[in-house]
């Protein structure tokens, strides 16, 4: 684990639920998905290259129990994040938590967790967009580098 002043908290639920990750650089991350006494921790590089204009990476940063945590990295800060579609988000899917991570060269990146039931999927699943739509994608994509 880095030093405090390096980890960037995208979520942090009741009952020592939450998502943290920390970046030593814009080419690699670092994520993890806590919940109650178990915490599952993962390190990659990014993918070298964009999954599609604006994201970087969308993988399933966990599995904690009956629940799948999933974990964006998207270009540029233009949050908040949020569920758009035609119809409501299911009353499954959990809120779009987010985060930004600047780096000394002026880059940023937006960090993204958002969870729901795992190996469920509905007809209509929600995209994820920004606040001014400039980055949308299919909420349960996954781009895995």
């Amino acid at each position: 684990m880095p030093d405090d002043a390096a980890v960037i908290v995208i979520n942090r639920g009741p009952e020592g639920a939450g998502e943290l990750a920390w970046m030593p650089d814009d080419r690699n991350y670092c994520l993890a998905v806590i919940r109650g006494a178990r915490a599952e921790t993962s390190c990659k590089p990014l993918p070298k290259s964009w999954a599609r204009v604006g994201i970087r990476l969308v993988t399933k940063g966990g599995a904690p129990g009956a629940r799948t945590v999933f974990f964006a990295v998207v270009d540029g800060g233009h949050g908040p994040y949020g569920y758009r579609g035609a119809a409501a988000p299911g009353p499954d899917m959990g809120p779009v938590h987010d985060a930004t991570a600047a780096f000394a060269s002026g880059r940023t990146l937006s960090l993204l967790t958002y969870e729901r039931p795992t190996g469920v999927s509905t007809p209509g699943d929600q995209y994820i967009c920004s606040a001014d739509n400039a980055v949308c994608f299919p909420a349960l994509d996954a781009y895995v580098g």
